[in-house]
């Protein structure tokens, strides 16, 4: 069995930076009751349950989340299909109601902004030329081990390392989160990258993951 890699909610310093893909934060705002399929229902359950884990240590100031900005962009157009292709909402109210909550986490209020004690959900990061340069490189690893990831998903790699070179945070304290089984097995090639973790496999559900 592999050792899995463990998430501390009660850091004594510091904080963890979870730094998620754009299905990982589309799951957060589609109810699983809506969703036809059981095993896709099954899925948004488990990202759920990391999302109430993340939620928790934001509250408590122990972590922020971090959204390549291409991912925010991706989220409404997966919502669209979700929608319109794959019919998981009911209707349209419903798939407002998505809209607004996802909305809702990627904004920030100027009031709140200027608030003393800000809690701010999400932190976007744009696309830069320190990224696209890592976007190269990474993409050569896939094509070698004839994996399938869209150029969205390697930016997503791309910023953690730029979190690591750039901003200097510390690599174990930063946690990737993608649905994407190639784009972890890619990661896995690239030694200096953070640890990467799918919420849907059975060795990364929060219950193994987070702990005390």
């Amino acid at each position: 069995m592999s050792r899995i890699r463990k998430i501390h909610r009660n850091l004594v310093e510091g904080r963890n930076y979870f730094l998620i893909d754009t299905n990982f934060l589309v799951n957060k705002h589609i109810p699983p009751a809506m969703v036809p399929s059981s095993h896709h229902k099954r899925r948004v359950e488990k990202c759920i349950s990391w999302w109430d884990e993340i939620d928790a240590q934001i509250q408590s100031d122990k972590a922020r989340i971090y959204v390549p900005d291409i991912c925010i962009a991706e989220a409404y157009k997966v919502l669209a299909e979700k929608y319109y292709k794959f019919k998981w909402f009911k209707n349209w109210r419903d798939y407002q109601k998505a809209k607004i909550s996802l909305t809702n986490q990627i904004s920030t209020s100027v009031k709140e902004l200027a608030k003393y004690d800000r809690k701010i959900l999400c932190h976007d990061i744009s696309t830069s030329r320190d990224l696209i340069i890592s976007v190269d490189r990474f993409f050569e690893v896939c094509m070698k081990k004839e994996l399938k990831v869209q150029i969205a998903d390697l930016i997503l790699l791309a910023t953690a390392k730029y979190m690591v070179d750039f901003y200097d945070m510390p690599a174990k304290r930063i946690h990737i989160v993608t649905l994407d089984h190639d784009l972890r097995t890619c990661a896995k090639y690239i030694t200096e990258l953070p640890y990467v973790y799918d919420p849907t496999e059975s060795a990364d559900t929060a219950v193994r993951v987070f702990t005390d």
